[in-house]
């Protein structure tokens, strides 16, 4: 396998759980994580949650409660060594306002994927508050390929 390959499935996997979160998608989300309790996640303002039975009702609860995300990312950074990659990359979320502007939230996440039975898996998902001031909408993609 190329490491052109190897980086376009680390890629995938990644959109695949922006996809899952702008559209709320239990099973999607489900499918991508690792089933593991070595698994953790940190919402923005969360504590940390280890194994997928609490990361799992974290999402359905986001789910139901909020409801579709419209999130991007954008600037991924995508490093692997064997059968562990991670990307760094901001997440976009667009706010339509009352006034018809839109308000941007940007967040930076780290994600961290393992190849397990030889599909990358979630296995870690830390966002944070990106600073004020570093929101940079010229960078963002129309498409996540």
């Amino acid at each position: 396998m190329t490491d052109e390959t190897t980086r376009k499935e680390i890629l995938a996997a990644n959109t695949q759980f922006y996809t899952a979160l702008a559209e709320a998608d239990f099973a999607a989300m489900s499918e991508l994580w690792h089933h593991s309790p070595a698994s953790e996640c940190v919402h923005p303002g969360w504590d940390r949650l280890r194994g997928w039975p609490a990361i799992g009702e974290s999402w359905a609860r986001i789910f139901r409660y909020q409801g579709a995300l419209p999130v991007q990312f954008s600037e991924p950074v995508v490093h692997w060594r064997g059968d562990m990659a991670w990307v760094v990359c901001y997440e976009n979320v667009s706010q339509p306002q009352e006034d018809g502007a839109v308000q941007i939230s940007q967040m930076i996440a780290t994600n961290v994927f393992e190849r397990v039975e030889g599909r990358w898996r979630m296995v870690i998902h830390h966002a944070s508050p990106a600073p004020p001031g570093t929101i940079q909408p010229r960078t963002w993609r129309t498409s996540l390929n």
